[in-house]
């Protein structure tokens, strides 16, 4: 029986934006603590997420790049967990549906060229910032 090995890798890159990914909450770096939130971060009873248009247009971006296939309509899902830096007990992300699928990275190797496959492309919301 022959295996072969399968290398998986979560990468997590935090957006240059303006904004927050669901709330108008600034992300300026070195604040005291709670002093950059807005209703929906703490879940307020009664908001509503708005999606930063920034920050599609970067996810857009990057999943061309990696030559995949765009989804046209965003979809969210709400992931609930109980941790120390999530006050809402839930985290918007893009579980089901991500906005891209299906890509690929291709490099230079000493034989050639080779493609990385790349699975998907997830727009979340990160805890406690």
């Amino acid at each position: 029986m022959n295996f072969e090995p399968v290398i998986g890798l979560e990468i997590h890159v935090e957006l240059k934006t303006k904004s927050k990914m669901f709330s108008s909450a600034p992300v300026t770096y070195g604040k005291e603590p709670n002093t950059q939130i807005a209703p929906l971060d703490i879940a307020f009873p009664g908001t509503m997420p708005t999606v930063n248009k920034e920050a599609v247009i970067y996810a857009i971006r990057v999943s061309n790049a990696l030559h995949m296939n765009i989804d046209h309509e965003l979809h969210f899902d709400r992931k609930n967990y109980f941790y120390s830096d999530l006050p809402k007990g839930y985290q918007i992300t893009q579980n089901l549906r991500p906005i891209g699928s299906d890509g690929y990275l291709e490099i230079d190797v000493s034989s050639g060229k080779r493609k990385i496959v790349i699975e998907r492309l997830h727009i979340e919301e990160d805890t406690c910032k």
